[in-house]
Formats: structure tokens, sequence, C-alpha cells
């Protein structure tokens, strides 16, 4: 199985601040300083001075094979475990009767100041609850019907541009992930706010998009200070004032575009529609302070997971040509024009669901698994009794490229997820959107979106690398839980 890149990025001078820091954490931790327990003491010798995946970049697994042996869980720190075993999802993210729910912490999901709302990524299950029966209206069947026209619209320009670009000699060259994140991001944007970043009729990246696809560098780090409460506070003071200003900058364009949003006189299927008209009809409420919030989790949510997710999909069809072939034949024989292709003809394409599948599997959106924390008194997980206060997770990207669950499994190979030839394939390990009461409220949406910008410009154009990638596997690229995409250039030529 191939490694996930983990290298010391160049941070500049948070990299040099952070590690200022760290030897204090150290000094205080050999002073006798009790953190949080046992585990989290140790945690600090594990990680030591030169160790980046828990201090100050990626959350990974690495899952090799140890020996000849294939394992199904690797403890990742003292106090953390991860798992690729199928019973895990089971174990850690549903509920089972006779069992305490092993619930979210707040190393992950702590609010980043006391007097904010908890968003519906936070650890707070009421909360956490309520906010999914008031979003639950904009992601329904009937709601994603509702914004076909406008996801459409979206993919259209997407699709105009394109065909700008190929008039003069019947090709073109273009970096995908630049215009997957365009395209997302608006359709994302108009949903969360009302309007559009304008990246896709304009071809170009609005600041806020520039700074939200480093977002997930952001979540990596809190995380990773949040691990050593006593000098929590030190370590987000020694955030150079310009990351402390984009995220500030984040927040506030945020909550000015959701109030803008609430301005708005007319009815229209958006997010903020669906919780106004639930805030109507129930009584508890979602506040505007707390819809702010979420706007500012679901613009981001909504769009790096399905631009990711599509990116490593093309990415896995040039790598394998049959692939490519096969799709191509079924949306091209499917439709006798372009505009016979929406989001409800495409998601009658069978093996388009098996090749965003595969994509998925090879390169999930998210690479980290959710982590949970087991509660006081410990719990039962794949048959083996585990301490409370131990963070656990399936980690998505192991488990999906695991040889003990599925054959082959860095090939591209979507036929395994076609029912006449899954035999070999442990399916049941294979969730890119999790499950149970955290299970993604936006997945409905999402193959939506992923379904029609691939079966588009696969219908119109023959597409292939422009030059030869620099990697060999998609996951040959750093993550800071989400991916930090390369550019992707391919070729676009008419058919």
């Amino acid at each position: 199985m191939d490694n996930l890149t983990v290298t010391m990025p160049d941070l500049g001078e948070i990299g040099r601040t952070l590690m200022l820091v760290f030897g204090a954490v150290v000094l205080v931790s050999d002073l006798g300083v009790k953190v949080d327990g046992t585990l989290r003491r140790e945690r600090l010798s594990f990680v030591g001075f030169c160790t980046t995946s828990s201090f100050i970049h990626s959350v990974i697994t690495q899952v090799q094979s140890y020996g000849e042996q294939p394992v199904s869980l690797v403890r990742t720190a003292p106090d953390e475990l991860s798992y690729i075993d199928a019973q895990a999802w089971k174990d850690i993210y549903t509920s089972r009767p006779g069992h305490a729910p092993i619930e979210r912490g707040g190393v992950w999901f702590r609010k980043t100041r006391p007097d904010e709302p908890y968003s519906i990524m936070g650890h707070d299950e009421d909360h956490h609850a309520r906010y999914r029966r008031a979003f639950m209206g904009a992601f329904s069947e009937k709601a994603i019907k509702d914004h076909s026209t406008l996801i459409e619209s979206y993919v259209d320009l997407m699709m105009q541009r394109f065909r700008t670009m190929t008039t003069q000699d019947g090709g073109a060259t273009i970096d995908i992930v630049s215009w997957l994140n365009f395209v997302t991001f608006d359709i994302s944007g108009d949903l969360s706010f009302g309007e559009s970043f304008g990246s896709s009729s304009t071809g170009s990246p609005h600041p806020w998009v520039d700074i939200a696809c480093r977002f997930g560098k952001g979540v990596a780090l809190v995380a990773s200070i949040n691990h050593y409460a006593p000098l929590q506070k030190l370590l987000k003071c020694a955030l150079p004032a310009k990351v402390r200003q984009k995220m500030i900058y984040h927040r506030e364009l945020s909550a000015q575009k959701v109030r803008q949003r609430l301005q708005l006189q007319k009815q229209r299927p958006d997010f903020v529609n669906a919780v106004l008209r639930y805030n109507q009809e129930k009584a508890e409420k979602v506040t505007p302070e707390e819809l702010e919030l979420n706007m500012s989790v679901f613009v981001f949510a909504g769009s790096e997971t399905v631009s990711s997710a599509v990116a490593a999909i093309l990415f896995g069809l040039l790598e394998a040509p049959e692939a490519m072939s096969r799709v191509s034949q079924e949306i091209r024989s499917a439709f006798g024009c372009e505009q016979e292709i929406d989001v409800a003809t495409a998601s009658k394409l069978e093996y388009l669901t098996a090749v965003i599948n595969e994509g998925m599997r090879l390169g999930p959106p998210s690479v980290i698994g959710v982590p949970r924390t087991v509660p006081a008194g410990g719990e039962e997980i794949c048959g083996k009794r585990v301490p409370g206060g131990t963070f656990v997770a399936v980690n998505q990207y192991p488990a999906f490229r695991s040889a003990t669950n599925f054959l082959e499994p860095d090939k591209f190979i979507p036929e395994r997820f076609l029912r006449e030839q899954s035999g070999g394939n442990n399916l049941a390990v294979f969730q890119p959107f999790l499950v149970g009461r955290h299970m993604c409220i936006g997945q409905k949406l999402a193959w939506a979106e992923m379904r029609l910008i691939l079966a588009k410009p696969i219908y119109v154009f023959d597409i292939s690398w422009n030059t030869t990638p620099s990697m060999h596997d998609w996951g040959e690229q750093e993550t800071f839980i989400f991916w930090q995409k390369k550019p992707l250039e391919l070729r676009l030529a008419r058919r």
C-alpha cells in the first residue's frame, strides 16, 4: 500500500514560532506537570521535537504491513487507535444497545471562543441533533430537486468557459483543480449565502475562496494545540498575526453574507430558507449567530470535499484508460445532446456511480477518520476492551487501501462496485460519508454535484493529460485533514 506523504512543510513564521513554544511544552512536561492524565503526558514524549504528524502537520495514519501479516488496528499515539475493520464503524460511530455512546471530544471540536455557539461540527450532542433537524430540510430529496437548477447553472457556466477556450484550435489546457474549486465554491456559496463568488464565470478565484482552501491546515493546527491543555492559550497566542487575521476575515465575511441573505425578501431554495422555514414551524429555533457560524462550516464542507473527490476521480480515470473509455461510452450513449444531461438523468448512470465510488475509495475527500473519545470505564471495540479516554477512529485512507479489505487495493477498478464483480472486496468498510448520527448531512447534494460535474465534460470533450502528472498516486500528496491538491493539467479536445 502506498504511504501518505508525511514531511515537514515550510511553514515559515508559523513553524518557527510554534517550535519555540513547543520547547516550553516539553520543559513543562519534564517538570512533572500532569496534562489531563497519564496518557496525555506520555503523548508529549511520544510526539517529540521532530514529529510533525501530531503537532504541526497532518493527522495522518500510516498503515503498512508489519512483516507479512496485515493488521486491522494500529496505535498511532499512546492514547490513539486507528481501525480499518468494518466492524469498527458500527462499534465507534453508531448507537449500540447496552453500550455508552462514543462521542466527539473537545480536542477536535472545541469552540474557538467561549462566548460563541456550537456549530454542527461541535461536540455537544444536543446542539448537533437540533442542527440536524433544522438543516435536514435543505438536504432532502425534495430539496435536491429544488437545488438542481442552481447546480446545473454553475456547471453550465463552467462548460461555457471550457467551450470558449476550445474554439480556436479545438483544444485547451486547464488546471482542473482550480476549475473544480471555482464551480463547487460557487454552488456552495449560492446555497449558503444567496450569492456565488463569481469564479465560474470569471475563471479566477475569489480571495475568500483562496483562504478557505487552506482551512484544513488551520483545523489541524488548532486540534494539535488542543492536545496540550495547560499551554493552549499560550500556543494560540503564538500564532502569527496574519494567520489570526485570515481566521477573523473568514468568520466576518461569512457572517456578513448571511446577514445580507437574511435581508432578502424573496423565497429561494437554499440552506438559509430551510432554516427560516424550520424556525417558523417549530418551537426550537436556530439563532442568527448560530446560522452565521454554521454557514461558514457548510460553505467549506460543501465545496472542498466535492472538488477533492472529483479531482481524485479524474486522476483515477486518466490513470486507467479502460475505465475512462467505458464511462465515456456510457455517458455518450445515454444522451442525444449535452442539454439532456441534468441532475436527474445523470443519477441513472450505473458505471459513473461506480467510478465515483472508486475515486472516493482511492482518494477519500476527508483523509483521516473523525475521532471519538472512549467514555470513562472503557468500551469494547472490535472484540477488544479499550480504556476510557482513548481516541479512536476508522481512518478512511488506510481502510480503503488495505489488501485486507480490497483486491488490488491501489488500482482504479470501478467494477468492484458493480454487483456482478464485487466479490473479494469488503464493501462494508467503504463509508466515505461516515455512519451513525454524524453521517454527512449533505451526501445527496454531493452526489448530485459529482455526477453532473463529471458527466458533462466527459460527454463533450476527450480528456487527457496535458503533461505527465508529478505524482503516480493520489496519496502522494500532503494532507492536513483535507488534501493539499497539486495542479492537474488536463487537455480538453472537442470530440
